[in-house]
């Protein structure tokens, strides 16, 4: 396959965003030299307060040379089968795999855990392994009460990656779509969210349809979403995310696409940076209470998520996806 000289760190390693001056910083590295480039030249992960993004487009003669149109021939790394495999296992300390057990019913959230392979690592006590197949495992900790992120005490998200664990060298990542092993000549629509933790959420709230996920903002382009080009496809980026995923899709509808963003969870009671499994989660609890008070005209309790129906954001889902 072909691959451009330049490519984005892929270690966990941060420096300072030459914009928003944040420690949040991914610089390119040059494939063939695994020099960084240029300070000025990466990406900034605070992709909705900050978005500075820089690839190297010039050249000085005290800066390494840049070549945006020179490609590389260069093998795609894998990790192999037997690896992943051991990692379906453990899910009594996975405290993600915990958290979906008090939400859903546990023979649905096994079903889900070997659909998508869900895994467990020996790092962040637990955490779980978010795989995409062949290529590596993006690993994320998770709360097993709330279902949230843990995060350092820098405010950074724990994520590492399953490559980078086990210390392999000169890794070439070609990253993809989460779930994207589900795809077959039978799936005709896809349904794409950003976060991996979502698509399993959504998998078991509406598992008749394809969920798969970007990983990122910025996950949601060409490379990651060529393989489904011959598919409708239904975005739903994060609240705060529509205009910049719609720009996007626009974009690839003219190359023969078939995308349509959706803006179901644009409201202003939805928080800037939720998505659809934060909606689901409010419109649940918010439901519950309405039909405790009415129900029972006392103080409102949540009544047990397993028992919920469908919420607005369900149906709404369900009316698109059968337009």
């Amino acid at each position: 396959m072909t691959q451009y000289k330049y490519k984005l760190d892929t270690t966990s390693k941060k420096f300072k965003c030459p914009q928003c001056g944040k420690k949040c910083f991914v610089k390119y590295i040059d494939n063939e030299t695994n020099n960084y480039a240029d300070t000025v030249f990466g990406r900034c992960d605070r992709e909705q307060k900050c978005a500075y993004f820089h690839y190297p487009t010039y050249t000085k003669s005290y800066e390494p040379k840049y070549h945006t149109n020179e490609e590389v021939n260069l093998k795609v790394s894998t990790i192999q089968y037997e690896i992943l495999n051991q990692t379906i296992k453990c899910f009594d300390i996975n405290p993600l795999v915990q958290y979906l057990f008090k939400k859903y019913e546990k023979n649905k959230v096994e079903q889900i855990i070997k659909k998508y392979n869900i895994g467990t690592s020996n790092m962040y006590n637990g955490a779980a392994i978010f795989w995409q197949m062949d290529d590596t495992g993006k690993i994320m900790s998770y709360n097993t009460e709330t279902g949230k992120r843990i995060k350092n005490n820098d405010g950074k998200p724990k994520i590492n990656w399953v490559h980078i664990a086990m210390k392999k060298t000169n890794y070439n990542l070609k990253q993809c779509l989460f779930g994207l092993h589900l795809l077959n000549d039978n799936v005709k629509k896809v349904l794409i969210v950003e976060s991996e933790k979502t698509a399993l959420i959504m998998s078991l709230e509406m598992p008749e349809h394809t969920w798969m996920a970007t990983g990122s903002l910025l996950g949601f382009k060409h490379d990651f979403l060529k393989p489904l080009i011959n598919k409708d496809i239904i975005a739903y980026p994060d609240t705060g995310c529509y205009d910049k995923w719609s720009e996007t899709a626009k974009k690839l509808n003219e190359k023969g696409y078939n995308i349509t963003v959706s803006n179901i969870i644009e409201k202003k009671e939805y928080k800037k940076g939720w998505d659809l499994a934060d909606a689901i989660e409010f419109e649940g609890e918010k439901n519950a209470i309405k039909q405790a008070k009415t129900d029972l005209n006392t103080t409102a309790e949540i009544q047990n998520p397993k028992q919920k129906t469908k919420s607005k954001i369900n149906q709404s889902i369900d009316n698109q996806y059968y337009e």
